[in-house]
C-alpha cells in the first residue's frame, strides 16, 4: 500500500476508514487501513476577503422589540405552568403506576421527618418541635412551586448548623430575643434573600461554589454535627464555648468530664448506634444490592420491599422505655421536654433582630440554596429532566417566608431522605404531599407522646445519619488527581470548618475556588503548532510527532481570555516561544556586525479559534507587542478570530483602520499560506499557484 507523503518525505500517519472496510494482510501480518482520502479546492482567504464575499454583517439587537415579543408569546397558561410548575406536570401524571410508588416514598419519608426533625432542630437550638414545623409548612409551598421531582425538603444537617450558631450567637443570657425568634427571623430573611436572587436571575450564582468546596464543607460540618452531638451521647453538660475553635474546645472539656458519663444514658447511646449500623450496612444493603441479599440474607431480603423505618421504631421504643422506667427522675437523663400538640399559630418574625443577622442569612441562604440545586441535578440526569434554577430560588424563598410565620427555621434537600425516597420509587412532588399529610397526624394527635424521650436517642440518630458525609473523606484523592486547585480547596476548606469555624471555612473555600478561577485566566493554555503532513492540520509538537515546523515560520495556539491581567503573561510567552528578549534583540541589530541566521523568525502566526475575550487593555498592550516585533522584522498574522473577537479588534482600531496593525485570517493555513509566499519572494523565487489541501 501506498502512503502518501510531503516533499519532505514526511508521511501522514493519521487516517479515516469506513466500518466496512477491513485492513489487508501482508505476509501474515495486519497492515495499515486503506487512509480515506479528501481534496479540498478554494480560494486562499484573508478575513476582510471572506466577510466580503460572504456579506458578514453584526447582528442588531434591539432589548426593547425582544422584550415586546417575548411579552406576545406569553399567555395565560405559558405564565401559569412557570409560576406553577405543578400545572406543568400534574396533567402528566400516571394515577394508578406513579401514584402507588409515590405513597410509599411519601409516608416512609415522613416516618424518617420526626425523629431527624426533633434532632436537627436541637442542633438549631431551637424547639424540637420546629424540626417537624420546618418539614411540613415549608414543605407544601415547595410542592407547588419547586421543580425538583425527588428533592426530600425538609430539615438539613449543615443549614440547622449555620442556624445554630446564628441562634446562638443572638440569643440566651443578655440577649433582648428568644432562640425561637431568632430562628423565625433567620428563616424570613433567608427566604427574602432567596427571592431577591430570583429577581436577579442569579439561579447560577451559586455554582461559584466549587465541587471541592461543597465536598469539603460538608464533610467537616459533618464532624462539627457529630461532635456536638458528643455531650447528649455521654450525658454531661458543657458551659457554652466561643465560636471560633468551638471543635477543639468541645473535645477539651468533654475530656474533662468523662469521670461524670451518665453511664446509663451512654449505653442506651451505644444500643441506638450499633442498632442504627446494623441496619444502614447490612438490612439496607438488601435494597441497593441483590445479588448480595440473594446469598447472604435471602429471608431479609424479601422483607426489604419498603426500608424499615428504624429510626422511628428506637424513637417510639425510647419514648416508652423512658415512660416504663421514668429515666430523667431515676437515672438524671435528658429529656427532649415540652411538646406543644396541634398547628402553631401564625406570628409575624421580629424584625428588629434583622439588621443583626442580615450577613449571616446571606451565606445560610447560598448554602442551602446550593445543596438544594446540586441533589436536585443529580436526581434529574438519573431521569431525564430539568430543574429551574431560577424557579427553584422562588420556590425555597416563598417556602422560608411562608414558614417563618409558623415557627420554623430555614429549610433546604437532605441527601439521606432524598436516596431513601429515590428508592422506595418516589416519582414527583407528590411525595412530599403525602409526607406533609403524615406529619400533619403527628402533629395534630401524637406530638406530645414525644416529650419524654431521652435526647441521647436522638442525638445518636444525628450521628449516625451523618454517616455518608464523613465517608466524604475518600473523595480527596479524586481531587488532588482532579488538579491542585481542587485539592487545595478542598482540605482548607474541610481544616477552616473543623478547627475554626463554620462561617469562617465557607468564606476561606469561596475565596479559593474564586481564586483559582483568576489563576487559571492568568494561566492560559498556550502552545506551538507543527502541521501534519499533507493536510492542513496543526497540532501541539509537544503532544505529537512527526510534524512540520515550517522555516521561518512560528504558530502559537493561545486559549483563554486575554485581558488586562493575562497580557503580560501573554507577552512574557510569546517571547519565550521566539526564544528572543526584546530589548537585546533590538541592540543587536543595531551593531555594525550584526548578521541575521538563516532560520531567523520572519512571521509569527496566533491560532486565536479558543480567543474567548479580548479587552481594550490587552489590546492596547498587543499592538505595541506588534510594533516590537516588526522592530526586529517579525510580522504578526492572526488566524481564526471569532466574530466577538474580530468586532472587539475592529472597535479598538487595531485591524482594518489606518493603522492595520496585523493580517487576519480565518483559518491557520491561510496564514501560512500567505507567509510561505511572502518568504518565496524575499527569497527570489517565483511564487506558485496554491495547491491543493490533501487529507
Amino acid at each position: 500500500m501506498r502512503n502518501t507523503r510531503s516533499s519532505n518525505g514526511a508521511t501522514n500517519p493519521a487516517y479515516s476508514r469506513d466500518g466496512s472496510e477491513t485492513p489487508e494482510r501482508t505476509g501474515g501480518r495486519r497492515s495499515r487501513p486503506k487512509i480515506s482520502q479528501v481534496i479540498v479546492t478554494r480560494p486562499h482567504y484573508q478575513q476582510e476577503d471572506l466577510n466580503n464575499a460572504f456579506n458578514y454583517f453584526k447582528p442588531k439587537s434591539n432589548f426593547y422589540q425582544e422584550a415586546m415579543e417575548s411579552m406576545r408569546e406569553m399567555d395565560t397558561k405559558t405564565c401559569l405552568t412557570g409560576l406553577f410548575p405543578i400545572f406543568q406536570w400534574l396533567p402528566e401524571y400516571s394515577f394508578p403506576s406513579d401514584f402507588i410508588g409515590d405513597l410509599i416514598s411519601g409516608l416512609t419519608v415522613g416516618v424518617m421527618h420526626i425523629p431527624q426533625g426533633m434532632g436537627y432542630a436541637l442542633i438549631a437550638n431551637m424547639p424540637p418541635i420546629t424540626g417537624i414545623y420546618t418539614a411540613f409548612f415549608p414543605v407544601f409551598i415547595y410542592f407547588l412551586l419547586g421543580t425538583s421531582r425527588h428533592n426530600s425538603m425538609g430539615t438539613l444537617a449543615v443549614v440547622s448548623i449555620m442556624t445554630g450558631k446564628v441562634v446562638y450567637n443572638h440569643s440566651g443570657e443578655g440577649s433582648n430575643y428568644t432562640n425561637l425568634e431568632v430562628g423565625t427571623t433567620l428563616c424570613f430573611l433567608v427566604g427574602i434573600i432567596q427571592l431577591v436572587m430570583c429577581l436577579l436571575r442569579m439561579g447560577a450564582a451559586s455554582f461559584l461554589l466549587s465541587e471541592a468546596l461543597v465536598s469539603g464543607f460538608t464533610t467537616g460540618a459533618a464532624v462539627y454535627v457529630f461532635t456536638s452531638q458528643m455531650k447528649d451521647i455521654l450525658g454531661v453538660t458543657i458551659p457554652p464555648l466561643g465560636s471560633r475553635f468551638e471543635i477543639v474546645h468541645t473535645y477539651y472539656e468533654l475530656g474533662k468530664r468523662i469521670p461524670d458519663t451518665n453511664l446509663v444514658n451512654l449505653g442506651i447511646a451505644v444500643i441506638t448506634i450499633i442498632i442504627l449500623l446494623i441496619n444502614n450496612e447490612v438490612i439496607k444493603v438488601c435494597k441497593i444490592s441483590k445479588r448480595f441479599s440473594a446469598k447472604i440474607l435471602p429471608r431479609l431480603a424479601k422483607l426489604c420491599i419498603i426500608p424499615i423505618p428504624i429510626q422511628l421504631i428506637l424513637v417510639v421504643s425510647g419514648t416508652l422505655l423512658s415512660i416504663q422506667f421514668n429515666l430523667k427522675e431515676n437515672y438524671g437523663m435528658k429529656v427532649v421536654g415540652p411538646i406543644p400538640q396541634g398547628l402553631p399559630a401564625p406570628k409575624l418574625p421580629n424584625f428588629d433582630i434583622i439588621p443583626e443577622i442580615l450577613m449571616e442569612s446571606i451565606t445560610v441562604a447560598i448554602v442551602g440554596y446550593t445543596v438544594s440545586v446540586s441533589l436536585g441535578i443529580i436526581f434529574a440526569k438519573k431521569e431525564n429532566y430539568e430543574i429551574g434554577f431560577n424557579q427553584e430560588l422562588l420556590a425555597l424563598g416563598a417556602g422560608n417566608v411562608f414558614g417563618s410565620f409558623f415557627s420554623c427555621y430555614p429549610f433546604a434537600a437532605s441527601l439521606s431522605r432524598a436516596a431513601i425516597q429515590y428508592l422506595a420509587g418516589g416519582k414527583t412532588q407528590i411525595t412530599g404531599l403525602v409526607s406533609c399529610s403524615l406529619l400533619a397526624v403527628v402533629l395534630l394527635f401524637v406530638a406530645s407522646f414525644f416529650q419524654p424521650l431521652p435526647r441521647c436517642i436522638l442525638a445518636s440518630i444525628i450521628a449516625v445519619s451523618v454517616q455518608g458525609l464523613l465517608m466524604q473523606t475518600k473523595d480527596l484523592p479524586k481531587f488532588w488527581r482532579q488538579g491542585f486547585f481542587d485539592g487545595v480547596t478542598w482540605v482548607l476548606t474541610f481544616v477552616s470548618v473543623v478547627f475554626i469555624s463554620i462561617d469562617v471555612g465557607l468564606l476561606v473555600g469561596f475565596a479559593l475556588s474564586v481564586s483559582s478561577i483568576f489563576f487559571r485566566a492568568l494561566k492560559p493554555y498556550m502552545c506551538q503548532m507543527g502541521n501534519v503532513p499533507n493536510s492542513d492540520v496543526y497540532l501541539d509538537i509537544t503532544r505529537y510527532e512527526g510534524l512540520i515546523e515550517h522555516c521561518g515560520i512560528k504558530i502559537i495556539h493561545y486559549s483563554g481570555g486575554l485581558h488586562f491581567a493575562s497580557r503580560a503573561v501573554f507577552k512574557n510567552n510569546i517571547c519565550q516561544f521566539l526564544n528572543l528578549n526584546l530589548t537585546e534583540e533590538t541592540k543587536r541589530r543595531k551593531a555594525p556586525d550584526f548578521v541575521e541566521a538563516d532560520d531567523a523568525i520572519k512571521y509569527l502566526i496566533l491560532d486565536f479559534t479558543a480567543l474567548s475575550y479580548i479587552d481594550p487593555s490587552a489590546i492596547s498592550t498587543f499592538k505595541t507587542f506588534v510594533r516590537d516585533l516588526e522592530v526586529i522584522d517579525v510580522q504578526t498574522l492572526l488566524a481564526g478570530c471569532s466574530p466577538l473577537v474580530f468586532e472587539k479588534m475592529k472597535k479598538c482600531n487595531f485591524i482594518g483602520g489606518e493603522d492595520n496593525y496585523v493580517r487576519t485570517y480565518p483559518t491557520i493555513h491561510d496564514a501560512v499560506h500567505y507567509a510561505q509566499k511572502q518568504l518565496r519572494l524575499r527569497a527570489g523565487v517565483v511564487s506558485q499557484t496554491i495547491q491543493e489541501v490533501r487529507l
